[in-house]
């Protein structure tokens, strides 16, 4: 009944915005009474809470697969960029309507403190295969380039998703986010000494 709930709840919100979702709506949708609605989630603010969570719990299978495929395939820094830039699109791609409804309403349903725990916990796997593989970086804090690389790919998709939907499908937007986290990341490769012109 749960997950009828909830995808109930995620084809309103996507059809229909926050506006026109209801707890009478979903009920019909799921084919159960409101009563029974209601003895799993009090509100719909509780109903889209539930759903931004599920997404979360996908997102995180997603990036421990990807971080246990960093280890069994021995990625160079350039691998595991494009793997990271990718999965952050990836993301997006799969239902990006639904993504952007929950874009818009996590602020608004007061779950922006959880939606940042989900944040910290790619920021720690993250950070655990950058420590592991220093030797290849150009920072010298990989908690702290954790932190920025995973923040900057969600506030650049999020806001693609918002105000430029059709970057999330762009292989040339997917370039320029490998180009700006691996410029960052990357140990400084000096330029070759040239002999100046006499």
């Amino acid at each position: 009944m749960v997950d009828s709930l909830l995808e109930a709840t995620t084809r309103i919100l996507v059809r229909d915005g926050w506006d026109g979702l209801s707890t009478n709506q979903v009920a019909k949708l799921a084919g159960v009474s409101v009563g029974s609605l209601y003895q799993y989630f009090p509100s719909k603010e509780a109903l889209v809470k539930a759903v931004l969570e599920q997404w979360g719990q996908r997102l995180m299978a997603d990036m421990m697969a990807l971080a246990a495929s960093f280890e069994r395939e021995g990625a160079s820094l350039d691998d595991a960029v494009k793997a990271v830039v990718k999965a952050s699109l990836d993301l997006c791609r799969v239902d990006p309507v639904l993504q952007r409804a929950l874009a818009q309403n996590v602020p608004r349903l007061g779950v922006r403190d959880e939606y940042e725990n989900l944040n910290r916990r790619l920021v720690e796997l993250l950070a655990n295969w950058l420590s592991e593989h220093e030797e290849l970086l150009g920072v010298d804090d990989p908690a702290m380039a954790a932190h920025v690389v995973v923040h900057v790919l969600d506030g650049l998709t999020e806001n693609a998703l918002l105000y430029r939907p059709e970057l999330v499908h762009s292989a040339r937007f997917q370039r320029h986010l490998e180009r700006l986290v691996g410029n960052y990341l990357r140990r400084d490769v000096k330029p070759s000494k040239r002999g100046r012109k006499r």
